[in-house]
């Protein structure tokens, strides 16, 4: 699987999937509740596509924009 440059090995995903599984069994026995987190995770995302990426995009027209213009 390809991420921009750089090349996802298997064993990457296989690691990162084995953390989290990990994280979501041995939270509970720290006091700390997995469905908490989960719901943090989403509101975080939705906040960043609602309010931080519409200026992203704004910003990369504008300089599409100005690129058409000079040409």
């Amino acid at each position: 699987m390809l991420v921009g440059s750089r090349r996802i090995e298997w064993k990457d995903i296989i690691i990162g999937l084995a953390f989290i599984v990990v994280l979501y069994f041995t939270l509970p026995h720290f006091g700390v509740d997995p469905y908490w987190i989960l719901l943090s995770l989403m509101a975080i995302v939705e906040w960043v596509t609602k309010y931080v990426l519409p200026w992203i995009v704004l910003y990369w027209a504008i300089r599409l924009i100005k690129s058409w213009e000079s040409k």
